[in-house]
């Protein structure tokens, strides 16, 4: 059962990514409120910015959930999450210029 032990870690490794993703998009997503105060040029690139990660979080979420019902081989399953991993760290770099 070598098989099902590389989709269950894929899996596992998948849904760990997610989590700890998750507390970084809710910091992201309340910034721009507390920055109101600093200028309307500011508040809307940050709204911007924010827009833009919320894009990318579903774009992300949307993939995994196709990683996870992916069918194919395990090589494959492997580089789609090598690949998600890269847009997750994108987006974490977005998060990080947002601050």
């Amino acid at each position: 059962m070598p098989g099902s032990r590389v989709v269950r870690t894929l899996s596992w490794l998948v849904l760990s990514l997610f989590v700890l993703l998750l507390p970084l998009a809710c910091k992201a997503h309340s910034k721009p409120a507390g920055d109101s105060s600093s200028g309307s040029n500011p508040a809307v690139e940050n709204a911007e910015l924010t827009r833009k990660m919320e894009e990318k979080a579903a774009d992300i979420r949307s993939k995994e959930e196709e990683i996870r019902n992916m069918q194919g081989t395990d090589e494959e399953k492997a580089e789609a999450v090598k690949k998600l991993d890269a847009e997750r760290q994108e987006l974490i770099e977005m998060q990080d210029k947002g601050k």
